[in-house]
């Protein structure tokens, strides 16, 4: 009953979120949508490790923004692990605090896995999210982003996180203001959406599903399952 209430509820927010999408409600839908797509899944990153700040990752930036996600590490890399993240979701600042730096210094920086990231709405998070790699600055804003995300309420708290977040506000804000990156954030959420993707985080490694802010130890295994795989 309370899955089926909580489906319902889901799919009214989301009906809403559509139906009217006026700057101040923006922010305050996706929250509680936020909130409804972790409690869903809540079972799945419940063991996640704790911590309110973000292990710094700026070190090693993306490659390139596409149409297809932006891209981290070496585009030759073996295993892929696509991430469906939404930067007001608690449980995905989880997985960025957690397994994501023992991924990055793993695996990531080593060549062995490559990660594609989509930006779930709220749409203007996607939007600054592509601004902020234009100026190679994704990792610093992803970091600042989650260890501030409670402080967002409204569109005009993104601006300034994303001071603090060392971009250039001039470039930012002409980039942002342009709107020039609205197709490619539909794109990833009508995407994500198809491949069944109804709560975040949500990974595909190598095509294997997985949800939630697991531990590194459960996306250690998968990795080296695939390697594995790879290499015989």
């Amino acid at each position: 009953m309370r899955s089926k209430l909580l489906m319902k509820a889901k799919e009214q927010i989301i009906n809403k979120y559509y139906k009217d999408m006026t700057d101040k409600k923006i922010i305050i839908l996706a929250l509680i949508l936020a909130i409804l797509l972790v409690g869903g899944g809540w079972y799945y990153s419940k063991k996640s490790p704790g911590g309110s700040l973000i292990s710094p990752t700026s070190s090693f930036n993306p490659r390139t923004i596409t149409q297809d996600g932006i891209l981290i590490g070496d585009s030759n890399a073996k295993v892929t692990i696509e991430e469906y993240t939404n930067f007001v979701c608690p449980a995905c600042g989880r997985f960025a605090a957690g397994a994501f730096v023992n991924i990055m210094d793993d695996y990531i920086k080593t060549s062995k896995v490559k990660m594609i990231i989509y930006v779930f709405p709220p749409y203007e998070l996607g939007r600054a999210a592509l601004c902020s790699q234009e100026q190679n600055k994704f990792m610093e804003f992803h970091d600042y982003i989650f260890a501030h995300q409670t402080q967002i309420t409204k569109e005009s708290d993104i601006r300034d996180l994303t001071i603090n977040a060392g971009l250039d506000i001039k470039k930012y804000d002409a980039c942002y203001n342009s709107d020039k990156y609205a197709d490619i954030v539909n794109k990833w959420n009508s995407e994500g959406t198809a491949r069944g993707v109804d709560a975040t985080p949500t990974f595909f490694i190598n095509g294997q599903k997985l949800i939630g802010a697991q531990p590194y130890g459960d996306f250690k295994k998968i990795i080296d399952e695939k390697l594995s795989q790879i290499n015989q």
